[in-house]
């Protein structure tokens, strides 16, 4: 068991939720692109803060959710931002991208591991909420410094803080989970702001 651990898994996972939440009901591709992506998310660190507990029979459903939180939640949240600032996404397509989301992660997690995978499609989801939030400065400033702050959260703590070790007394995986509940917090409203 590691108490600070299920702790900040459970802040990440009740955060996300619901912000997951706030979207139930809306029938907007980002809307029901944040909701998916934060949902996974959720789902993920929720059963994370099991795991940490110290209850450890729903292991591989927590892996497979961490996995699927990279590879698919993330980018859903990217698919969002691009809806707004590069091209409308119709239904057919947003399904389909979640398709073929779903088939690369099993095939990168399972088939033919490549650990860096889910690195490079959250980078990706997070360059393009980044520049996306940009473009939208100044007409949706909030909505924009929302979705930078948000952006610039998860590249550090996925590229800078990470998992592993700890700072001073404070262990990296529990920054780590609190700077993205804060970015999924962020890039929440901003994609409600911008809904």
């Amino acid at each position: 068991m590691v108490l600070s651990t299920f702790v900040s898994d459970l802040f990440l996972s009740l955060v996300s939720l619901y912000v997951a939440f706030r979207f139930v009901g809306k029938s907007a591709i980002p809307a029901r692109s944040a909701l998916y992506g934060f949902a996974i998310i959720g789902i993920s660190a929720g059963l994370g803060s099991i795991h940490f507990l110290g209850f450890h029979s729903l292991d591989d459903i927590y892996r497979f959710f961490v996995g699927l939180s990279g590879c698919l939640g993330v980018p859903l949240l990217g698919l969002a931002y691009f809806h707004f600032s590069f091209r409308s996404i119709s239904e057919k397509t947003f399904f389909l991208f979640i398709a073929i989301l779903f088939v690369l992660y099993l095939l990168f997690s399972y088939l033919f591991p490549l650990p860096i995978y889910s690195t490079i499609v959250g980078g990706i989801a997070m360059v393009i909420v980044l520049v996306s939030s940009i473009i939208r400065f100044p007409k949706h400033a909030n909505a924009a410094i929302l979705g930078i702050v948000g952006a610039v959260l998860f590249i550090v703590a996925g590229l800078v803080i990470g998992t592993k070790g700890s700072t001073g007394p404070i262990l990296n995986v529990d920054i780590f989970h609190i700077l993205l509940a804060i970015a999924n917090y962020c890039i929440g409203q901003g994609i409600s702001k911008l809904s």
